[in-house]
């Protein structure tokens, strides 16, 4: 498979391009350290593999394997002089001493490309690798697939996006029942080869002992089991803002506690946190951060939803639904030329956008996701009153539906399909 990115098993033992190889090889090109971070099954070791493939001297090793990790463990100094040109370490985070030893050997030698380092967990935040590498190491975010990688499109959405409607406008294919099965799917790489019936254990499998475990890596947890049960009630609150004292209340645990939880779910990839528009458009912003998990299909598999059982009318549908498609923009954001940054809006008047993009020069673009396949007027609330406060500085007012049509509501708003996330 020919183009400058990596790729991952996926479907049927099929190859999936991932969009972070060529950001991987950029930055080892000037800058010293490479950290590439994601949850675990995301397909970082595969990734690894194909950059060692793409550079010559290059030697890799897992902290997963126990005598590396002992060795690294007893003479990290040693460990990391290495003669091969670069040194990838997978699950850097299991030896937290590494990182002063790596910066120790990058302040006498500043060559580029000398280290790559992957982990679940974000590596800057971790407790125990406190020594900074500002300046000397470039963070890469590996998420789970996107849509448009399993597709092998060139997942320009958000660039696109700022160019304006019809640069996203199109036509689609896609049904409504075709999303809900994409929602259910997810994107980490293993579920994708399997049956729909043999999702279910790995998802299982997932949510319970790897989030708890990776967890555990990092942090001193008295109460370990509540994590899994963190999750399932992070699950159920995907696309909401974040109500920390409701959830140490259904818990039984106190508020400081439940947010202490919280905050490792965030920093070994389990949840995203999508902050509040920081901007002085109104003086009754709400200022939480909404609560995304990382994989709709995770989610969906944790709250006993399937596509079937998303037909009822009382199933969560539009709440997964938006973290499919949010999902998806943040999966995009990374390999844009625009790299903007994501917040969503909501002020106590009920104005609402669920996903505001901010690039570099002040533009924006807003998206609205919506469940159903028809939209109306009232679906454009929130993108009108960003039209009418900001003008010519909102590149697009976008609806995301499920239906097949792009329909223009006003000059620089039009309710597209989904779909255009992943299409051409």
């Amino acid at each position: 498979m020919s183009g400058d990115y990596g790729y991952c098993a996926g479907v049927s033992g099929s190859l999936i391009e991932r969009f972070a190889l060529t950001s991987v090889l950029a930055a080892l090109a000037d800058t010293p350290v490479v950290a590439v971070n994601g949850a675990r099954q995301v397909g970082k070791s595969t990734l690894m593999s194909q950059v060692a493939h793409r550079r010559h001297d290059v030697e890799l090793v897992t902290l997963d394997d126990v005598a590396q990790r002992r060795a690294a463990m007893e003479d990290p100094d040693g460990f990391v002089e290495r003669r091969a040109k670069t040194l990838i370490v997978d699950e850097i985070q299991l030896v937290p001493a590494l990182m002063r030893s790596i910066k120790a050997t990058v302040d006498r030698d500043r060559r580029p490309g000398r280290f790559v380092l992957t982990g679940s967990t974000r590596l800057l935040a971790t407790p125990g690798m406190t020594e900074s590498l500002a300046g000397r190491m470039e963070v890469i975010e590996l998420w789970p697939l996107s849509r448009a990688e399993t597709l092998g499109s060139s997942g320009d959405f958000v660039d696109r996006a700022f160019a304006g409607l019809d640069a996203v406008s199109c036509r689609s294919e896609v049904t409504k029942d075709d999303y809900l099965d994409l929602v259910c799917l997810g994107g980490f790489p293993e579920p994708l080869g399997r049956t729909v019936s043999r999702r279910r254990p790995w998802f299982d499998s997932y949510a319970g002992a790897v989030i708890e475990r990776v967890v555990n890596e990092i942090a001193d947890v008295r109460r370990a089991g509540e994590i899994p049960q963190l999750f399932r009630l992070c699950a159920a609150r995907s696309g909401q803002e974040v109500n920390v004292a409701a959830m140490g209340n259904e818990l039984g645990i106190p508020a400081r506690t439940a947010s202490a939880y919280l905050a490792h779910l965030v920093t070994v990839f389990a949840v995203q946190l999508i902050p509040a528009w920081a901007t002085n458009v109104s003086a009754k912003v709400i200022r939480k951060p909404k609560l995304l998990v990382v994989d709709s299909g995770l989610a969906a598999s944790v709250l006993r939803q399937d596509a079937s059982t998303m037909r009822h009318p009382d199933a969560p549908t539009g709440q997964l639904v938006e973290t499919f498609a949010l999902m998806e923009i943040r999966k995009l954001i990374g390999s844009s030329a625009a790299a903007p940054s994501m917040y969503h809006f909501r002020d106590r008047q009920g104005l609402e956008v669920d996903c505001v993009l901010e690039g570099p020069g002040g533009q924006l673009v807003g998206i609205e996701i919506k469940g159903g396949s028809s939209v109306g007027s009232s679906d454009f609330k929130g993108l009108r009153f960003l039209a009418d406060r900001f003008g010519d500085r909102l590149a697009a007012g976008i609806v995301l539906y499920t239906g097949r049509d792009t329909v223009r509501f006003a000059p620089r708003l039009a309710a597209v399909p989904m779909s255009t996330l992943w299409q051409s």
